[in-house]
């Protein structure tokens, strides 16, 4: 599966490879997302993470165990970019990334009308 920004860069160019205080976030696969409430705090190993979870409980828990949550925008935008283009989104210029996004956008677009047609 391709994403529209790698793990370590936003579009923006900010790095990402950490998560910020209210961030939202995958937490061992769990269905519903934790939020970040503090981090990282330095430990022997890797980084751990104060978050809340979904059920209120909260939780200093290793950076391992964290997956950022990705929108469908960007999945479908860099499944696109990869299909038509060979390429991440990341990489290609700025008029194939407008063209790719705006595809990706109707293409979520004509799923969510048609949910439940033949």
């Amino acid at each position: 599966m391709t994403f529209i920004f790698t793990p370590e860069r936003d579009p923006r160019g900010e790095n990402v490879s950490e998560f910020r205080a209210g961030a939202k976030v995958r937490y061992r696969n769990m269905a519903m997302p934790a939020e970040i409430i503090s981090g990282p705090h330095k430990s022997p190993g890797n980084s751990r993470y104060l978050i809340r979870k979904a059920d209120g409980n909260v939780s200093l828990v290793p950076f391992t165990d964290l997956e950022r949550i990705v929108p469908r925008l960007d999945q479908v935008a860099g499944t696109l970019a990869m299909v038509l283009y060979g390429r991440s989104f990341a990489s290609l210029d700025t008029p194939r990334k407008m063209q790719v996004a705006q595809a990706a956008t109707r293409a979520l677009a004509i799923a969510d009308t048609t949910r439940g047609q033949v």
